[in-house]
């Protein structure tokens, strides 16, 4: 039987952020790539990009209400959800961080002499 590639696809395509539920898609690997530098003397062109990054992950019907939700005064999405939000996205598509490894052995064991005995 072949080996069934699309059993990598994440099932679960929402996260919820102040109470909105959004939708993401996958994207091509040239997507994730285009996340280069940012130039300009915008201080605040690192979170226009970001926010451009987000979108191009979430499905079109989305990008109005996270527009919405972005331009918040009250209750804001905070610096800690905006990384996590991209973090999270990007990580689904890359498969990094990688999985947790399995638990390797306890080591070559006790030590004749200990260290506080001396």
């Amino acid at each position: 039987m072949p080996r069934n590639f699309d059993d990598l696809l994440s099932s679960d395509r929402t996260f919820i952020v102040r109470g909105e539920t959004f939708t993401w898609r996958d994207v091509r690997p040239e997507v994730l790539t285009s996340f280069g530098e940012i130039n300009g003397d915008d201080p605040n062109a690192v979170w226009q990009a970001q926010d451009e990054q987000i979108l191009q992950f979430l499905i079109p019907e989305d990008h109005e209400r996270w527009k919405r939700l972005r331009k918040q005064e009250e209750n804001p999405i905070t610096l800690r959800q905006f990384n996590a939000i991209l973090e999270y996205l990007v990580s689904e598509q890359t498969d990094r961080p990688t999985q947790t490894p399995s638990p390797s052995g306890g080591g070559r064991g006790k030590t004749a002499v200990s260290s506080k005995d001396e």
